[in-house]
């Protein structure tokens, strides 16, 4: 986007067909999701819509590029019912593969949803919220539409839209106080070794030193039960640069889902951590 404040998009490709000037005296109230079902580039979803009697106001491509193909004023035929047409704005997003899951790439997700929030700002939709001013297409018709944008990237797409929305308007949270150190429990004989192993897998511990003294004198027996729970998990070996492969799945480099698994392999946990903490989730 070559400005997100007032709307201009990286490239203006506008339908000469296949949608209705202005908007019927209607507002724009809503923000529509697609997905194109296939890996479409901007003048590929232009040539689809030259035949076929639909259009969107924008398209985000596989490399988060995003294109207007209709005036934000006029009425794409995007949502398969008119009176959600004249009032909402359509975005279509590129899959990153096509067949199930239709899934949408790292860079796509986070300009779509860039676009979400600076739509939401500059209409007064107010902050980004899944069923009040932002909805996928199946809302409206009998469709799949828009994938795992309304399934398991529903979460994270929406969690970025509202950063952007907060960043754009100054309105971030300020951060959450942290919780006073809770003092090392004492050590009792009917203690659950089995629920405490479980709370340090989940990182309630912490590690190390604070793990110890947090544990106490129950921390071999703990730790102990902690190893066996983990025995055949594998780790990321620590010279590998966790932080450079972060950014290199960001950047669209290894793929989604079973793909990124297999190629990052037991690196996989460490780095997805990283690239959730550098994307803000």
């Amino acid at each position: 986007m070559k400005d997100w404040n007032n709307l201009t998009a990286d490239q203006n490709l506008l339908m000469n067909k296949h949608y209705t000037p202005g908007r019927a005296g209607h507002s724009i109230n809503t923000i529509v999701l697609h997905h194109n079902a296939g890996r479409l580039s901007i003048q590929e979803c232009w040539n689809v819509w030259q035949t076929r009697q639909a259009s969107a106001h924008y398209q985000v491509d596989v490399n988060g590029r995003i294109g207007q193909l209709v005036w934000d004023r006029d009425t794409a035929w995007h949502a398969g019912n008119w009176e959600a047409n004249c009032t909402s704005i359509g975005i279509e997003h590129a899959n990153n593969q096509v067949g199930n899951p239709w899934t949408i790439s790292d860079a796509t997700l986070e300009n779509g949803a860039h676009l979400v929030a600076a739509l939401c700002r500059y209409y007064k939709l107010g902050r980004p919220q899944w069923g009040k001013n932002v909805f996928g297409h199946k809302n409206f018709a009998a469709t799949g539409c828009p994938g795992e944008i309304a399934g398991t990237q529903n979460t994270r797409y929406m969690a970025r839209a509202q950063y952007w929305y907060d960043e754009m308007t100054g309105k971030v949270p300020a951060p959450k106080p942290k919780a006073p150190t809770a003092p090392a429990p004492k050590p009792a004989p009917s203690v659950n070794i089995d629920a405490l192993a479980d709370a340090v897998i989940r990182g309630e511990y912490g590690n190390g030193e604070e793990r110890k003294r947090r544990l106490g004198a129950n921390y071999a027996a703990v730790q102990a039960r902690v190893n066996e729970k983990l025995a055949g998990k594998t780790t990321a070996k620590p010279s590998v640069n966790i932080d450079a492969l972060a950014d290199a799945v960001i950047r669209g480099e290894y793929g989604n889902g079973d793909e990124r698994r297999r190629r990052l392999g037991a690196n996989y946990a460490a780095v997805q951590k990283r690239v959730n903490q550098k994307l803000g989730y």
